[in-house]
């Protein structure tokens, strides 16, 4: 009987190796017909000479290994959605590219367009500076706001409360575009409501404005007006898009706070 198991194990061997070698040659049997010479081939799958395109042979081998042994572990199932995802951008980058062919820099932006631009958003071509002053208690934060918004310094107020143990932190905003949205059309010397950071609340107080005129900010707003135009072009595309293929959009409330 123990002389049967040697035997019974060559004979499995070899059953097991005909079959791979059959599936071997019906790979072979399927490959398209090609002139393209093959430098290889992976599980009966060709490597063609000329898609090496400059890369080692041994490089391309242990890239296909690799995709083999990931197949068998099943990771295909798992990037389905990354290359779904892949193919959508593809598509639709293609799509867009022949509903708006050129670049934004190459659109045409009238002088009109520019100045309406700067008007509506003059905001974003200033910087401004500031003082705030940062605390940790809302109570405190709302002492401190009446108190500014009264006209007391914020540099005093600090001293005051620091005096009394408590803490206080005064620091200066050099010339940025943070809070623009906040202080816009608001004159120098205007002070903020509580806003709240994380655990701290902080109180601002407008201490200059520096403007970027028209000439400076033009190229810039030329870029956003073609990035605009072609955004809206877009969209109409899309919404006629959705007339003519009878195409259902439903919107849903969404839970901001999510």
């Amino acid at each position: 009987m123990r002389k049967l198991f040697p035997g019974l194990a060559l004979l499995i061997l070899f059953t097991l190796g005909c079959e791979r070698s059959e599936k071997v040659e019906e790979a072979k049997k399927a490959e398209p017909v090609s002139d393209k010479k093959i430098a290889a081939r992976i599980n009966g799958r060709p490597i063609y000479e000329e898609d090496l395109r400059g890369i080692p042979l041994k490089d391309v081998i242990d890239y296909e290994i690799l995709y083999e042994v990931g197949l068998k572990r099943g990771l295909d199932k798992e990037v389905e959605m990354q290359v779904e995802d892949y193919k959508k951008r593809l598509i639709v980058t293609t799509l867009q590219k022949e509903i708006v062919p050129n670049r934004p820099k190459e659109e045409v932006v009238s002088e009109e367009e520019i100045q309406e631009y700067y008007k509506q958003n003059v905001s974003k071509y200033k910087a401004m500076s500031f003082k705030e002053i940062i605390v940790e208690d809302k109570n405190l934060a709302d002492q401190i706001q009446k108190r500014a918004m009264a006209g007391e310094d914020f540099d005093q107020i600090s001293s005051d409360l620091t005096k009394s143990g408590l803490n206080v932190q005064v620091v200066d905003l050099r010339f940025n575009r943070r809070f623009n949205d906040k202080f816009s059309g608001k004159e120098i010397g205007s002070v903020s409501e509580v806003i709240k950071e994380g655990n701290k609340f902080v109180i601002l107080k407008l201490t200059e404005v520096k403007e970027f005129p028209l000439e400076k900010a033009k190229q810039a707003i030329k870029y956003a007006v073609a990035l605009k135009k072609r955004a809206q072009a877009l969209h109409d595309y899309a919404e006629q898009a959705k007339k003519d293929n009878n195409i259902t959009v439903e919107i849903l409330e969404v839970d901001e706070g999510k």
